[in-house]
């Protein structure tokens, strides 16, 4: 049995598939299964996956018709049998060494969950982004972690799948699943798995490389064609309902979703402006009606808003809220 399953959703990455694939079956830990979930893949992505299986036995092949990330990674968990889950996506690749690193790691601290950074790559650009660990707190790295550590810092890690290495067990044992929409969906995921674990460990290492706007990707677009972030906050706070968290939670994560839910506004697809605008104002109504002590209560939306007057709006807003917090 593979002591670890790399599960890699693929759809329509014909261009940048060969490189995701040399960055894993050359991991300096031979010890694994290489699960590549082919999603209803329309371009040569097949071929490349039925050529790299013929060479390299780890690698299993399962296609499927076009779902979406959500979809394709539980397929790839349903038919993982390693100890441990890493999930890479297939524009991106990883550091030979990681895998080793992050097995290391996890063995020596018994922990649920392993995380590290990410590379962002823009065409031949590589950088330390938003995803490296050089935005994570100092004080909580290179050491074993409870919630009780990072209880304020929520969205102090990268909030992805990726960027982490986990212990299948705890993830089964815990029913983590990735949320079924269109973008977004490993939102829920990187919550239950960071609230659930009893602990982590954080590697001060950027050992993956994240691919930023590749052309067909969900990401790419500035227009968003979704109301994602709208969705992704009521699963959260279904989530911290079941797991009864207290107020520092649900108000971390308004404050994330809903400044996120903001700003897509100003990027959404003409088609989509008028049904967002409703939900966007349903959203507010709801999380002021729920949840009143925080900055939100004092925003106001209108259909015309720009990209940065709702920056703005968000900036007042929030330095009102801690005027009277003060108060």
């Amino acid at each position: 049995m593979a002591k670890v399953s790399v599960i890699v959703p693929v759809y329509n990455v014909g261009k940048y598939l060969e490189k995701c694939l040399e960055s894993i079956i050359s991991q300096s830990f031979k010890d694994i299964e290489i699960i590549c979930v082919n999603d209803g893949s329309t371009d040569n992505s097949l071929q490349i996956l039925t050529e790299y299986a013929n060479k390299d036995t780890r690698i299993k092949i399962i296609s499927k018709p076009n779902g979406g990330l959500f979809s394709a990674r539980h397929v790839g968990m349903a038919a993982a049998i390693g100890e441990y889950l890493l999930f890479v996506d297939s524009d991106d690749w990883i550091d030979k060494t990681l895998i080793e690193k992050t097995i290391q790691k996890i063995s020596e601290t018994n922990s649920d969950m392993v995380v590290f950074g990410a590379y962002s790559v823009k065409g031949q650009s590589v950088s330390r982004g938003m995803y490296s660990v050089n935005k994570i707190n100092p004080k909580l790295k290179e050491r074993l972690l409870s919630r009780k550590d990072y209880e304020n810092d929520l969205f102090q890690f990268p909030p992805t799948a990726w960027c982490k290495l986990y212990r299948r067990k705890f993830v089964e044992d815990n029913n983590i699943k990735f949320q079924e929409i269109k973008d977004g969906e490993d939102q829920l995921f990187y919550l239950k798995a960071i609230l659930t674990a009893k602990n982590i460990y954080i590697i001060n290492e950027d050992l993956y490389y994240y691919v930023k706007n590749r052309a067909g990707a969900i990401t790419s677009s500035y227009t968003k064609k979704s109301i994602s972030p709208i969705l992704n906050f009521y699963a959260a706070e279904e989530l911290l309902k079941s797991l009864t968290l207290t107020d520092k939670y649900i108000n971390q994560v308004i404050n994330k979703y809903f400044s996120k839910a903001m700003s897509w506004y100003c990027k959404c697809d003409d088609s989509l402006k008028d049904d967002y605008y409703k939900n966007l104002q349903e959203f507010k109504n709801f999380i002021v009606s729920n949840y009143s002590n925080g900055w939100w209560k004092y925003i106001e939306i209108n259909k015309s808003e720009t990209y940065l007057r709702i920056k703005l709006k968000t900036l007042v807003s929030k330095i009102r809220w801690k005027f009277k917090k003060g108060l």
